[in-house]
């Protein structure tokens, strides 16, 4: 018996569980195409327990399970066609009128769908009525019989109790799965902005920094800006257009001499330093080739500078290194400003963790995303009002050698 029983709740839940593994997989919106196919899988439960189930005198309650979730979802037509198959089903069960149930059905539905009250306790108190008449005139014990309704009442309130939370917590799963989903998406959308907004404002200080400085009666420096200006513009332009595909930022690899890259980045950086914060470069003079983007790379370095720059509060010195290690070619970054204590080491690289003011939080990881697109690798060490080191290995092309 026991087992029979729960074959029959099988029966009755594996639609249901079907019905909610479609709605994650298939990532329905829709509220309309999700309660058709909550319908279907109503209707496929009643049928496959009523088909193939098992279904006692004492256990036929259980067929009233997809009923009572079409009333608990305010499914209207569901559960009219429900109501009547389940009359007609239940009174050859307890061989008594077919209209006797579907009054009692009819009245759980109308109370059900116009009033407050939960609908398992409006199914309960009904099914407690009509169930003491039905027993009634039932030729039997009526002591004995009053005894076992009592249990059977209480057994069927328990797994109606049961059957509705279980849905219940699923549909919160599934909800929670979506909203999860939406704000993965959401931050995916905000940090592809971000990035955006601390890309372009590089470029863009470079260019307005420049034109201060800018003087038409020094030709030799206007020519020279020129030049850069028009540089930083081109990669403002770039970024913008890479920038489109918001899930990964596009790397153009090339052959290209990263020791031209380093000495144009110091170029490019030097004016930018002041009497207090001196920039020393240090870098292998040698033609040096890897597979890289070379604006990419440029503007992970150039932040690197900046950002060891405005860690410097008073006097200090950056350094730029570059040569040449075990087949790789190694970057280092020194400055000896404020450093970081190890709560901060530790978090350095989380998107949108940031210790500046007005930062974004997203240029650390933005950088270590373009190195490790370069097979590369990007690691932090810092020390507490030491300084910190920067160092980039990225691996050289084989025909170096």
């Amino acid at each position: 018996m026991v087992v029979s029983v729960f074959l029959d709740i099988i029966y009755l839940l594996f639609p249901l569980l079907c019905y909610f593994l479609y709605l994650v997989y298939s990532k329905v919106r829709f509220e309309e195409e999700k309660f058709l196919f909550l319908d279907l899988a109503i209707f496929s439960s009643y049928y496959i327990c009523s088909r193939f189930g098992d279904l006692s005198v004492m256990y036929g309650f259980i067929i009233n399970i997809p009923f009572l979730l079409a009333l608990y979802k305010k499914r209207i037509v569901p559960s009219l066609v429900l109501s009547f198959c389940i009359s007609v089903f239940l009174s050859d069960l307890y061989c008594v009128s077919p209209y006797l149930l579907l009054s009692e059905y009819s009245l759980i539905f109308i109370i059900s769908f116009f009033s407050k009250y939960k609908v398992i306790n409006i199914f309960t108190i009904i099914k407690i009525l009509f169930g003491t008449i039905i027993a009634f005139n039932i030729p039997r014990n009526f002591e004995v019989n009053f005894l076992s309704i009592v249990i059977l009442f209480i057994i069927m309130y328990f797994v109606f109790y049961f059957i509705i939370s279980f849905y219940a917590k699923i549909e919160n799963m599934v909800k929670m799965y979506y909203s999860l989903e939406s704000i993965t998406k959401e931050k995916k959308l905000y940090e592809s902005l971000f990035k955006i907004t601390h890309e372009i404002k590089n470029p863009l200080a470079v260019c307005k920094g420049y034109l201060d400085m800018f003087n038409i009666n020094d030709t030799k420096k206007a020519n020279k800006y020129i030049n850069i200006i028009d540089q930083e513009i081109d990669r403002t332009l770039t970024l913008l257009k890479d920038f489109s595909d918001v899930s990964k930022i596009h790397v153009d690899k090339n052959m290209m001499d990263i020791t031209m890259l380093m000495e144009d980045v110091c170029d490019e950086v030097s004016l930018a330093f002041n009497g207090n914060v001196k920039f020393k470069s240090d870098i292998l003079e040698d033609e040096v080739l890897i597979n890289g983007d070379y604006n990419r790379l440029k503007q992970v370095l150039i932040n690197l500078v900046k950002n060891a720059k405005e860690s410097i509060k008073d006097t200090g010195m950056v350094i730029l290194e570059g040569k040449v290690i075990n087949k790789n070619y190694v970057i280092n970054v020194r400055d000896n400003g404020c450093g970081m204590d190890d709560e901060t080491s530790k978090k350095i690289g989380t998107a949108f963790y940031t210790t500046k003011k007005n930062g974004t939080g997203l240029g650390v990881c933005l950088s270590k995303e373009i190195i490790e697109r370069h097979e590369g690798s990007i690691t932090y060490f810092s020390k507490e009002t030491k300084g910190t080191t920067v160092r980039i290995v990225i691996p050289i092309n084989k025909t170096s050698f």
